[in-house]
């Protein structure tokens, strides 16, 4: 892949400045069903020594001379972060995230560089979203990270929509569907004015987004459309990761059109999707996201057994690859749905489900939830609308 010098240098310091894209790119080839097994095991023994390192530095803090901590070893932890931020099979995220904030708050400050912060910023606010639930923070931290890259004055424009689309899915996530929608344009524009493959694969991502807001107002044909161009689009760069969520996420919104046989289709769609690609994402968070959504397309087709049986599915996944709490809470919520279409016969499971979605609740951060609320909205409000 080749891109413009100027897109992915800071012309001040030499650093590379596009993350994202460029991980996109080497996941894109690193990915290929025959290299995959090799790639997930030197990238899991990579991830362990990753961890090490972050708690080896975490430890020493407390010592009377702590390790002092280097710019490389800040851009590790982001790179590391960038790697595993929406499939965490490893459980690390935060913690490498939160070691690279301590790690470059306390580099002297000659030798902080502005990109850094910014990406450990928005970082901070992916994990926010993904792991926290705190769609607050999540939003002020992408704010944060975008007003350093615009006071950068260098060409990066696909750096800012990298920015506008998560603080979009933090305004959305909390139902501020109008300013999401501005900042979704916003990137959009950007995207829309060149067809190189980097600038598609973005769009994208900027359609599967875009989509979710449009269908959370009810706006479902013009919901589907964009995930239609999202679905070719991802086909056309063989994403097998964007290609299940469009699919995923057209089963969302059949879901709320009231189309539950479009819905189940586009499920056994995304399933499809994950079991060709082979290698991680046969299982996988995602693996785990869309049986979650066949057991709540189960349950609206009053098909108890598949329905229990998928939510199931989703609950292992879960703890095998560890999803975050808020997830997890969400799925052994489904699981309960699912047991309670037939209380007589299945009381007890029900009644374990639920107690370990209050379980799984009470792991998140005081505030955070509402543990006498058990709605379905207040279990959805356990993660951001990407997944929602």
């Amino acid at each position: 892949m080749k891109l413009p010098e100027e897109q992915v240098h800071d012309l001040s310091s030499g650093r590379f400045s596009l993350h994202r894209p460029v991980q996109a790119e080497c996941l894109s080839r690193a990915t290929t069903y025959e290299n995959q097994e090799g790639f997930d095991e030197e990238g899991a023994h990579y991830l362990d020594h990753i961890a090490s390192l972050a708690r080896s530095w975490r430890d020493s803090q407390r010592e009377p001379d702590p390790l002092k901590p280097t710019v490389d070893f800040g851009n590790l932890m982001a790179d590391c972060a960038w790697f595993v931020h929406d499939n965490d099979t490893a459980g690390i995220m935060s913690l490498v995230i939160g070691t690279g904030q301590e790690a470059y708050f306390t580099l002297p400050d000659n030798l902080k560089t502005p990109l850094l912060e910014s990406d450990i910023l928005l970082l901070l606010c992916i994990r926010d979203l993904r792991f926290e639930g705190d769609f607050e923070s999540a939003e002020q931290q992408g704010k944060k990270s975008l007003a350093i890259r615009v006071g950068l004055r260098i060409p990066q424009e696909l750096e800012l929509t990298n920015c506008y689309n998560y603080i979009a899915i933090a305004c959305d996530s909390v139902g501020r569907h109008a300013e999401a929608k501005g900042w979704l344009q916003k990137s959009r524009t950007i995207l829309e004015g060149t067809q190189d493959e980097l600038h598609t694969r973005l769009l994208c991502q900027n359609n599967l987004n875009f989509s979710r807001n449009l269908f959370s107002v009810q706006d479902y044909e013009e919901s589907e459309k964009l995930l239609d161009q999202a679905c070719s689009q991802a086909t056309i760069f063989e994403s097998w990761y964007s290609l299940a969520f469009a699919h995923h996420s057209k089963a969302n919104l059949y879901i709320r059109w009231g189309r539950y046989d479009a819905a189940s289709e586009q499920v056994a769609l995304a399933r499809a999707t994950l079991s060709k690609s082979g290698g991680v994402a046969s299982i996988s968070w995602a693996s785990g996201i869309v049986s979650y959504r066949a057991s709540s397309v189960a349950i609206l087709q009053n098909v108890q057994e598949v329905a229990v049986d998928e939510a199931k599915k989703a609950v292992a996944i879960a703890r095998l690859y560890k999803m975050p709490p808020g997830a997890r809470a969400r799925f052994s919520h489904l699981l309960m749905k699912a047991y309670l279409m037939d209380p007589e016969k299945y009381g007890k499971e029900a009644s374990e489900a639920r107690s370990e979605a209050q379980r799984l609740r009470k792991l998140l951060p005081p505030g955070r939830t509402d543990l006498s609320d058990e709605s379905d909205r207040a279990f959805d409000l356990l993660v951001d609308i990407s997944v929602r």
